[in-house]
């Protein structure tokens, strides 16, 4: 009834148009909604903790509630017995607190929505970072100022490589606030154990990068010393990040 000429025509525009389809579909979901991955994203969390109050008002250091994200690949959440070490004692009868002591009771956790992901084929480990005196402001943003926490940087790959190529522009480095782990002891006289106590980075250290090989293909080396430092692993210093694929994507 039809010529091969039409037939053919129209098997190759059904699969044009169901390509466009398919592209504008998937711009639209990845790139519009921000539920997805997206700066600003700011989603309503089972209780109201505000990061101003406990992180600004009462300096309440990150890694507190964050605790062992120095030897860590994940950045643990707070479980509900840290917070009820302070709430025990502290607005113990406050209804917003009701779920933190109904759970605490049960021995169940707290369901938080997680805010800051990376994709599954990506990998982030937060040790390495933290261990070379990266402040968490450098990717969450000043988190001590947010009511409400949200999406601070976009964590795409682009932006994961700027950090890496050009670190002394993006980093920010290690401050007091976040508790995180220098490497640099404090000299104390008449102090029990000294051994974790710390001085924090006002600005992170870049250390000198050698290319491993010529070209470079993101490897490099730093002469860094080693510092002997019980329980956790070695410090490192910031340096110019890799680039190569298997580094982010394995």
């Amino acid at each position: 009834m039809f010529s091969r000429r039409f037939d053919m025509g129209v098997k190759v525009g059904g699969a044009v148009a169901g390509t466009v389809a398919l592209c504008v579909f998937l711009i639209g979901y990845f790139g519009v909604r921000n539920d997805v991955a997206d700066v600003g994203y700011r989603p309503q969390q089972p209780v109201p903790f505000s990061h101003k109050v406990h992180a600004g008002y009462t300096q309440i250091s990150c890694q507190y509630c964050h605790a062992g994200v120095e030897v860590s690949g994940h950045s643990p959440v707070p479980s509900v017995q840290t917070c009820m070490n302070c709430h025990t004692v502290v607005r113990n009868e406050s209804p917003k607190l009701k779920l933190v002591r109904d759970n605490y009771e049960k021995g169940t956790p707290i369901e938080w929505v997680r805010i800051h992901k990376v994709p599954d084929y990506a990998h982030f480990n937060h040790s390495r970072h933290i261990r070379a005196q990266i402040d968490c402001k450098s990717c969450h943003g000043p988190v001590e100022e947010m009511g409400v926490v949200s999406q601070y940087k976009s964590l795409s790959m682009g932006w994961c490589l700027d950090c890496h190529r050009n670190p002394e522009q993006r980093i920010v480095g290690a401050r007091p606030i976040s508790g995180i782990f220098t490497g640099m002891k404090i000299d104390q006289k008449n102090m029990m154990d000294s051994t974790f106590l710390y001085k924090p980075l006002r600005a992170a250290q870049i250390a000198a990068v050698q290319p491993v090989v010529v070209p470079s293909y993101g490897f490099g080396q730093s002469p860094v010393p080693a510092q002997q430092v019980h329980g956790i692993p070695q410090p490192k210093q910031a340096g110019v990040g890799p680039e190569n694929c298997s580094s982010c994507h394995y």
